[in-house]
């Protein structure tokens, strides 16, 4: 049964890819700002409503019981798979087909950070060796896409174990 929760879950997974794919190909061409206000909340919820949607389809699929192992293998499958595509999207994007996107990206992010840190009253001492700590790490770097995936994996591993807790349910007949 556990091969058919991943089975179930990875499929579902495959479809959240396309998804983060097809956002990040919609953001790429509407305004790539759209990168850096509010990309990554979107693709969160999504991740985490997928997740979701994935145990309760493969609860279904078992008959209405589930383990909590098996909630969380489904969950992490889904968002490990869709997490996966969608950040080889965006290396595609930003290190493939458009690495001058990703600069205009990096120079955006530092204008923000420079506004951000000004309006709380930094001193420009300490600002300026911020930015240029920050300008060494570009967001859209290959290296930073497949940090942020992972960092983003262990931060659904909590989502997942909680998720799993809420959803599993335990067949009175066995238990």
């Amino acid at each position: 049964m556990v091969m058919d929760i991943k089975k179930i879950a990875a499929d579902l997974g495959l479809i959240l890819g396309l998804v983060l794919f097809l956002l990040n190909a919609i953001f790429y061409i509407v305004d790539l700002e759209l990168f850096l206000n509010g990309a990554s909340l979107i693709s969160f919820v999504l991740v985490i409503g997928f997740g979701i949607y994935s145990i309760i389809n493969s609860r279904k699929k078992l008959g209405g019981y589930i383990s909590w192992n098996d909630s969380f293998i489904s969950y992490l499958a889904c968002v490990g798979v869709g997490m996966s595509i969608g950040a080889l999207s965006q290396i595609f994007i930003f290190v493939i087909l458009d690495p001058v996107a990703a600069e205009k990206l990096h120079e955006m992010s530092m204008i923000m950070v420079k506004d951000m840190y000004s309006s709380m009253g930094v001193s420009e001492e300490i600002l300026e060796q911020m930015l240029i700590e920050a300008d060494k790490n570009p967001s859209f770097s290959f290296s930073n896409i497949i940090l942020g995936t992972f960092l983003g994996l262990l931060i659904q591993v909590i989502f997942g174990a909680i998720n799993a807790l809420i959803f599993k349910r335990s067949n009175p007949e066995i238990a």
